[in-house]
C-alpha cells in the first residue's frame, strides 16, 4: 500500500504562524499543526514546476517551501516533512528551521540501498529523517509506537486526504 505526505509542520497557534492566505492547515496531536502540501498548495506557493530549484539534486524539498519553512520559523520550531513509500520501503526527507536558523538536518533516509538519493543515509523506519526531525522538535514518541504516529501522520495515508476530511 503507498504513501505520500509533503507537509510543514509547526508549533504554536496556526493563526499566528504566517501561513499564506489561501491555505489550510490542520491540527496534529502535541501542540502541532501542519500544513499539507498539496499539488494546489505547491502551485499556490509557486513551487509546482517539478523542475524548479531544488535544495539539492534529486531532493524534494523545493526553495520556494524552504522559504516558506524559514519565514513561518522566527518565532516557532518548523519542521518541513516529505515520505513516500510503495509497497513498504519508502524515501523520507525532513528540514527544520528555528527563529530562522536550521536546527535540523537537512536530513534524508531510506529503506532501500537502490533508492539512495544523493545526501541519504540508509536507515531502519524508527531513525528515519521524518522521525529524527520530529524528536529535534521536542516530540516524544508514545510507547509502542514511533514520533510519526504520536503526532497523529498515520491518520491518513496521502496529502490530499489531510484537506478533503
Amino acid at each position: 500500500m503507498a504513501s505520500l505526505i509533503e507537509a510543514i509542520i509547526f508549533d504554536g497557534a496556526p493563526q499566528t504562524a504566517a501561513v499564506p492566505d489561501g491555505l489550510k492547515t490542520v491540527p496534529l496531536t502535541a501542540g502541532l499543526a501542519m500544513l499539507p502540501l498539496t499539488d494546489k498548495a505547491l502551485e499556490h506557493l509557486g513551487a509546482a514546476d517539478p523542475n524548479d530549484d531544488r535544495i539539492k539534486p534529486g531532493w524534494i524539498l523545493r526553495r520556494a517551501v524552504a522559504t516558506l519553512a524559514e519565514h513561518m520559523s522566527a518565532d516557532r520550531h518548523v519542521l518541513y516533512v516529505f515520505g513516500e513509500t510503495f509497497g513498504g520501503p519508502g524515501t523520507r526527507e525532513a528540514v527544520g528551521w528555528y527563529e530562522g536558523r536550521l536546527f535540523y538536518g537537512p536530513a534524508g533516509t531510506c529503506d532501500l540501498e537502490a533508492d539512495r538519493e544523493p545526501g541519504y543515509q540508509v536507515a531502519p523506519h524508527r531513525d528515519s529523517a521524518m522521525n529524527g526531525g520530529l524528536r529535534a522538535m521536542g516530540v516524544q514518541a508514545a510507547p509502542g509506537v514511533d514520533e510519526y504516529e504520536t503526532i497523529g501522520l498515520t491518520r491518513h495515508r496521502m496529502i490530499d486526504d489531510w484537506i478533503t476530511t
